[in-house]
C-alpha cells in the first residue's frame, strides 16, 4: 500500500491522489531524471510548511530508496514495486534471494560467461558467488561497495 493513500479511500480517490503526488513529484524533480535527489525532497518538504531538517531527509531516504542509488523514484516514494525491484524478481527463478551466473545468464543472454563471471567477481561482496539484491542494484548502478 501506498504512502499517500488513505484507508478506506476509493479506486477513483486514489487515482486522483496519485495523479496529485505525481505532479508534485514531478515538480519537484527539478533535474528531471526522473528521480528525487536529497536536496529536492528536502526543498519541497520545507517550501510546502513541513519543517523539516536534513538529517531527517537521510533518515527518509535510507528507508525509502529501495535500489541503492540515493535518489528516490516515484516508485520508491509510492512505497511500490520498482521496474529494478521486478527486473531482480525475474532472474531469481528460484525466489531464493538471490541471484546466480546461471540464472543471470538466462535473461542476459547477449552476455558471455566470461562478462557475467568478471560483474560477478566486482560486486558479489559477500563472496558467495551469488548477487544479494543490494550486490545486484549495485551492479546495475555501476557501484562498487566501498567497504
Amino acid at each position: 500500500m501506498s504512502l499517500f493513500v488513505k484507508k478506506g479511500s476509493t479506486k477513483k480517490e486514489e487515482a486522483r491522489n496519485r495523479r496529485e503526488v505525481k505532479k508534485m513529484f514531478q515538480k519537484a524533480d527539478r533535474d528531471g531524471d526522473g528521480k528525487l535527489c536529497r536536496e529536492e525532497w528536502f526543498r519541497v518538504l520545507n517550501s510546502s510548511g513541513c519543517p523539516t531538517s536534513m538529517e531527517d531527509v537521510v533518515e527518509f531516504f535510507e528507508k525509502m530508496d529501495r535500489d541503492f542509488d540515493g535518489k528516490l523514484s516515484f516508485d520508491e516514494l509510492m512505497g511500490e514495486e520498482t521496474p529494478l525491484e521486478r527486473l531482480f524478481q525475474s532472474m531469481d527463478k528460484d525466489g531464493d534471494g538471490a541471484v546466480t551466473q546461471q540464472e543471470f545468464l538466462s535473461v542476459c543472454k547477449n552476455l558471455s560467461q566470461e562478462q557475467i563471471e568478471e560483474a560477478f567477481n566486482k560486486f558479489d561482496t559477500s563472496g558467495d558467488q551469488r548477487l544479494d539484491f543490494k550486490e545486484f542494484c549495485e551492479m546495475i548502478h555501476g557501484k562498487q561497495n566501498s567497504m
